[in-house]
């Protein structure tokens, strides 16, 4: 992580003017990133019957390069923004097709009254409850890789969002995002309110969404997607617990930022996971997943572990192995196939996945 401090050039210029009074504003600009990649092993993809070996991309998170700022404007008022591209480590190219900055695009103002930004942001899934309660990844066995359950970590074009400031270990916030169609406020539109407590050995959130079909007409609003997420953990010592369900409500097809267009059902995800400190440079966690759709009487279960081993502040081991076991007619898949199906894999085929990997911080 690199930092660079500067000094505005109206303050510079007064100082030379000697202008009695004159506060120089201070600004800060920092350079960080993430490079995460390994060797993956999965069974079960193409066709179903073929197995994959190769480097992947992203074992916990996405690889990316960003720039955030802040100047001190003085007053307690002080303005912000973040810039984050995502990139491919095997090859290079961008992790998002024709988005450079597909991590973060944002700008705002931060004071004690809280925080107020806009451009392309996450949403309080993502914030408060993605790391804390649900575990990361990609391939790897994730709540949100589940199809009705993309909300639980994504973000968003076009918003606005504000977080207030925490008082007794409460803190809340809201986004709205806007579909910008022609003649319709509502086609497009979503919102995402949630609060969460973070106090002692207890964290507790909450977090609902609501995203509107964004290809409706005008005089058709179409159908949306709600999702409502409560998860929560519990740490004493060396030992961390951890619950959190989520409950999709999709009306119907449409085009969607979060999922992809689907039939109309109504399904919950259920995830329990464990992690545990065996010495400063070694956490073990073992995850449960249980996604249920009650629509179409399906079922799927994952079974997850995951060590993460620290050679350094910046530099981990990663080792995550992952089971996934669709039942009913469930289609869910950790590494997509050629099925074409809304959850990427084949009715009842199951999958296993092992990562293998480097995860560095600047």
């Amino acid at each position: 992580m690199r930092t660079i401090t500067t000094l505005g050039t109206a303050g510079i210029l007064l100082g030379l003017l000697g202008a009695s009074g004159a506060a120089c504003a201070q600004s800060s600009i920092t350079i960080s990133g993430v490079i995460d990649t390994g060797l993956a092993y999965s069974n079960n993809t193409g066709t179903g019957h073929q197995n994959t070996v190769g480097v992947t991309n992203s074992i916990l998170g996405v690889s990316n390069i960003g720039f955030s700022g802040k100047e001190d404007l003085g007053g307690g008022l002080s303005a912000i923004f973040n810039l984050q591209a995502g990139f491919n480590p095997g090859n290079g190219t961008m992790s998002s097709s024709g988005d450079l900055f597909s991590r973060n695009s944002l700008v705002g103002l931060q004071s004690n009254s809280g925080t107020l930004t806009a451009g392309k942001q996450w949403n309080f899934n993502d914030d408060w409850l993605v790391g804390s309660v649900f575990k990361g990844g990609y391939n790897s066995g994730s709540v949100f890789k589940f199809s009705e359950f993309d909300a639980v970590s994504e973000i968003y074009n076009n918003t606005v969002k504000y977080v207030s400031p925490e008082a007794g270990g409460v803190q809340a916030g809201f986004m709205v995002g806007f579909g910008e169609a022609a003649g319709s406020v509502k086609t497009g539109q979503l919102y995402n309110a949630a609060v969460k407590y973070n106090q002692g050995p207890v964290y507790v959130a909450l977090s609902y969404d609501h995203e509107q079909d964004g290809s409706a007409s005008v005089a058709s609003l179409g159908n949306d997607l709600k999702l409502t997420t409560l998860g929560g953990s519990y740490t004493v010592g060396n030992f961390k617990a951890r619950l959190g369900a989520a409950y999709s409500d999709i009306s119907g097809p449409g085009t969607f930022q979060s999922i992809s267009s689907q039939p109309a059902s109504k399904a919950y995800a259920v995830e329990a996971g464990v992690d545990y400190t065996f010495i400063p440079a070694f956490t073990g966690s073992a995850d449960v997943l249980y996604r249920r759709n009650t629509t179409f009487s399906n079922d799927t279960k994952v079974y997850r572990l995951l060590g993460i081993y620290s050679l350094s502040k910046r530099t981990s081991l990663i080792m995550n192995l992952a089971y996934l076991r669709n039942g009913d007619g469930a289609t869910e898949a950790l590494v997509n196939t050629s099925s074409g199906t809304v959850g990427g894999g084949y009715a009842n085929q199951h999958q296993m996945s092992l990562a293998l990997g480097v995860r560095h911080t600047f």
